[in-house]
């Protein structure tokens, strides 16, 4: 059977008159994958692959009988099976669900220039790009002694979108990702001459090779997995605790949703503007720009998926709501205006140093490293197992290892008597179980400081 084109496609929507409005979004995917072994203390390319893929994926608004009422779906389509039987069962799912009518937008100008968010070097050689970063894993693995290298992971990526939408809307745009994951070891006898080790192993993502810190994640790899022995639990109680930018970015992107036209219309926890987003504030007030513009954002671009023309927007000024984050559809629902709704997030810095967070209590918990964060945006709480923290003690100048227990808190009532840093850092991920997800960026203070965080021993 011939593989259906995308022009194939788009005529075959166009043809279907019970269809309200659709969106096709296509995916070109390129992607260089390294697996690094350790072989007599060094690294061993242990495999060495290229993967490519192109994927379709459909979103389309079903007409029903109620003209107030309407279906929708989003769906993967496969070029290697029937289009028309694709389409038929895809409008037949969609009449199953049911979602207040709403019209797609009017096409749109940009009101920004096009971001640059794809590393010239990826998209012109991704060999070239690997092997820049594989010489750069070499020398960080040579640099850290102190510790053994077990393994490690290098996936550099491509991706070439585009967008197209029964409203007319157009659009191409390319990305490029980078995942570094890197795991070390250390052994020590005991008193009894029996042998103990630990393994710990720390990953970064970034858009860019020149953003890709490989010698810091290396080292911070390989001192973690040396210090991991030497650990006490925590005892319980309330400290001071600081997180860096990882974890202040995944929190405050959690809270965000809370501004969201998606939220008020489900009737889910929303913060109106000119509320307070932390009531009984005592520290520094975040200042917070959501921003889809920036030089290899994790989420920058012109357009939303739906053509709407994105800029940089305010949402919080000094601990003041000022703005709402509203798609056409739930701007339509709630009778909002429309307004951006991808880019990173900016937040202002603080002006305390690293240092003077970390001393500023008789203890702080500075953690570096959860085994997993867990927040949950609705009730704004987190919860984690400490994966590897360090305790400061300001009366002895001693700093201990902690490792195990859990820490808890909320953000309205631990970021009360917030701190930031003015050392600044960017930070991107992304989903790695799904390529066409977008990511989240952030950029802002390395560090802050939290204030009466729950741990567990």
């Amino acid at each position: 059977m011939k593989r259906w084109t995308l022009s194939d496609l788009k005529a075959a929507l166009s043809c279907r008159t019970e269809l309200k409005a659709w969106t096709i979004t296509t995916e070109a995917l390129k992607r260089r994958e390294r697996y690094f072994m350790a072989e007599e203390k060094k690294p061993l390319l242990d495999q060495d692959r290229t993967t490519e893929a192109y994927t379709t994926h459909i979103r389309i608004a079903v007409r029903k009988h109620d003209a107030d009422r309407q279906g929708e779906i989003h769906q993967k389509l496969f070029h290697d099976l029937p289009l028309e039987k694709q389409l038929d069962e895809a409008i037949s799912a969609a009449l199953q669900t049911d979602h207040e009518s709403w019209d797609y937008p009017e096409k749109q100008p940009s009101s920004i220039e096009m971001p640059q968010t794809a590393d010239p070097e990826i998209s012109e050689d991704l060999d070239r790009a690997a092997d820049r970063i594989t010489a750069r894993i070499h020398t960080a693995i040579a640099m850290t002694s102190e510790s053994l290298f077990n393994s490690a992971e290098l996936f550099v990526s491509n991706h070439d979108f585009e967008v197209q939408s029964s409203n007319g809307f157009s659009h191409r745009y390319a990305q490029s990702r980078i995942y570094l994951e890197a795991a070390f070891s250390y052994a020590e006898k005991n008193e009894q001459g029996e042998t103990q080790s630990d393994e710990f192993l720390t990953t970064a993502w970034a858009v860019d090779s020149d953003s890709l810190q490989v010698e810091k994640l290396f080292h911070e790899s390989a001192q973690a997995a040396r210090h991991s022995l030497a650990v006490r639990k925590p005892t319980p109680g309330r400290f001071h605790v600081v997180v860096d930018a990882s974890v202040l970015a995944m929190l405050l992107h959690g809270q965000i949703k809370q501004l969201t036209a998606v939220n008020r219309y489900n009737h889910l926890p929303f913060l109106e503007t000119g509320s307070e987003l932390i009531p009984d504030l005592t520290g520094d007030a975040l200042t917070v720009t959501l921003d889809p513009g920036l030089r290899y954002g994790a989420d920058a671009g012109q357009f939303s998926d739906l053509g709407v023309a994105q800029h940089p927007i305010r949402l919080i000024e000094k601990n003041k709501i000022v703005a709402s984050i509203a798609n056409p559809q739930f701007a339509q629902y709630e009778d909002l205006p429309v307004t951006p709704t991808r880019g990173d997030l900016v937040v202002e810095s603080g002006t305390s140093s690293l240092q003077e967070l970390l001393g500023s209590y008789d203890q702080v918990l500075e953690i570096l490293l959860f085994s997993s964060l867990f927040p949950d945006s609705n009730r704004g709480t987190f919860s984690s197992e400490i994966r590897l923290a360090r305790l400061h003690d300001r009366k002895t100048g001693a700093i201990t290892y902690i490792k195990g227990g859990s820490l808890s808190g909320s953000i309205r009532q631990n970021f009360k008597g917030l701190r930031l840093s003015k050392e600044r850092t960017r930070h991107v991920h992304f989903d790695s179980e799904r390529d066409d997800a977008g990511g989240q960026g952030y950029q802002g203070p390395a560090y802050a400081l939290l204030s009466d965080v729950s741990v567990a021993g």
